[in-house]
C-alpha cells in the first residue's frame, strides 16, 4: 500500500470515528473561516468576525419555509459533508416544494435579510428550476431548487432525515446518504464532474456497508447510473 493510499484510509476511518455530528462541526467552522478570510481580503476590519454563519443562514431559511408549511430537504456538498467526509463549500443547495403563491410569502419572510426577489421565486416555482437567495449579512448563498411533485427528487424529500449541524441544537431536513450519492452521480452524468464525484465517493467510503445498496441500485437502474455506481462502489472498497 502506497503512502498516499494509506493517508486515504486514515482520513476515511477519521470521517467514521467522528460521525455526521462532529463532521458537520467541522462543515460549520469551514465556512467561518471562508467569511474571515474573505473579510480580511477585502480589508474590512471593522466587520465582525462570523461566527456559526452557516447554521445562523440555514436557520432563517428553513424556519421560513417551515412555518409556511413548505418540504424541504439539504442537498449538495453540504449534505455530503454531513454524511460523509468535510468539503469546502460557498453555498447551500436546498430541493423544495413550493407553488408560486407560497413564494411571495417567503419572499417577505427572508427580506430584508435576504436578497430575494419576489418575481424571481415565483417564476422558479413555477417552472421547478434553480434560483438563488444571498444572505446579506454574509454574502453566503442559498440555491433553491423548485421540485415536481412527483417524480426522484420528490421521493428524496420523502425520505429525508432530520439531523444537527455540529453542536448546534437547532436540527435540519438533510437528503438521506443513499439519495446524495445518488444525486451526485446524477448531476455529474453529463458533466463527469470530478466534484461530484469525490463528494459521493467520501459518502460511500464512511458509510460503507451501513447503507442500503438495494436501494442505491434499484434506483440507479431507473435514472440510468448503474455503471457509475458500480464503479463507485468498486472504488470505494466495499
Amino acid at each position: 500500500m502506497s503512502p498516499q493510499e494509506r493517508d486515504r484510509m486514515m482520513q476515511v476511518f477519521l470521517a467514521q470515528a467522528r460521525g455526521p455530528r462532529r463532521n458537520g462541526e467541522l462543515l460549520r467552522e469551514s465556512f467561518d473561516l471562508m467569511l474571515r478570510m474573505r473579510a480580511s481580503r477585502e480589508g474590512v476590519n471593522e466587520k465582525p468576525l462570523m461566527d456559526n454563519s452557516l447554521i445562523d443562514m440555514l436557520a432563517t431559511v428553513t424556519s421560513a419555509l417551515e412555518q409556511l408549511g413548505i418540504q424541504y430537504a439539504i442537498t449538495g456538498s453540504v449534505a455530503s459533508s454531513v454524511h460523509g467526509e468535510p468539503f469546502m463549500s460557498q453555498d447551500v443547495d436546498i430541493v423544495l416544494l413550493a407553488d408560486s403563491a407560497k413564494t411571495v410569502t417567503l419572499a417577505n419572510k427572508l427580506s430584508p435579510r435576504f436578497f430575494a426577489p419576489t418575481d424571481m421565486l415565483s417564476e422558479a416555482a413555477a417552472r421547478n428550476e434553480l434560483t438563488n437567495v444571498i444572505d446579506n449579512k454574509t454574502g453566503l448563498k442559498a440555491d433553491l431548487s423548485f421540485i415536481a411533485p412527483k417524480g426522484y427528487l420528490k421521493s428524496c424529500v420523502d425520505r429525508r432525515v432530520r439531523l444537527p449541524i455540529g453542536g448546534s441544537k437547532l436540527e435540519f431536513w438533510f437528503v438521506t446518504p443513499e439519495d446524495i450519492i445518488l444525486m451526485k452521480l446524477l448531476w455529474r452524468k453529463d458533466t463527469r464532474s470530478t466534484k461530484q464525484w469525490d463528494n459521493a465517493l467520501s459518502v460511500a467510503r464512511v458509510r460503507g456497508a451501513r447503507m442500503d445498496w438495494k436501494y442505491l441500485f434499484e434506483k440507479a437502474r431507473e435514472l440510468g447510473i448503474e455503471k457509475d455506481l458500480e464503479t463507485l462502489r468498486d472504488e470505494a472498497g466495499i
